[in-house]
This record gives C-alpha cells, structure tokens and sequence, in this order.
C-alpha cells in the first residue's frame, strides 16, 4: 500500500495537471474567441465545444481541490432511513 506521503504526493501531482489542463482550455477558447473579432470565419459550434470543455476542466480542478466527495446515498435506504429491499421472490418489503 502506498504511504501517506506518496498519496499527498499523487494527489498534488494529478491536482497540478488538472490545473494545466484548465488553463490550456482557457487559452485555447479565448484564442477562439479574439479569432471570432477578426475577419476569418468561426464556427458558433466550435466556440460552444471549447466553452464546454473549458468549464468541464474548470470543474475537474475545482473537485480534485477540494477532496473526495461524499459517497452517494444508498438507492436502498429509505429518507426515513430504513433500508428497503426486495424478498426472494421479488417482493418488496420495508
């Protein structure tokens, strides 16, 4: 198993690429952007994709920053907490 420290490190690393990537989306879509002020053509389609994957890193980044999330509910308990299921023969019961 990795230690405490090689995991700090692994994350600091991954978190540093994120950051790379969003900053690389960034640029990439501002550069399209003063591309569309000029007298060649752009594409609304490609301004939209580079938009949305400039927002996508954004938020990758902004995820890894800020730890693991909490785990999703379990789909079998109830909101009053209880935990439902179903029987062997398929029926279900509380």
């Amino acid at each position: 198993m990795k230690s405490e420290i090689e995991l700090a490190r692994s994350r600091e690393v991954r978190t540093r690429e994120l950051a790379d990537g969003a900053r690389h989306a960034r640029e990439r879509l501002a550069l399209y952007k003063a591309k569309s002020y000029g007298p060649r053509l752009t594409s609304p389609t490609r301004l939209r994709e580079l938009e949305r994957a400039s927002e996508l890193a954004e938020t990758r980044l902004r995820m890894a920053q800020t730890g693991p999330a909490t785990s999703p509910p379990d789909p079998e308990e109830t909101p009053d907490g209880k935990t439902r299921g179903e029987t062997d023969a398929g029926v279900e019961f509380d």
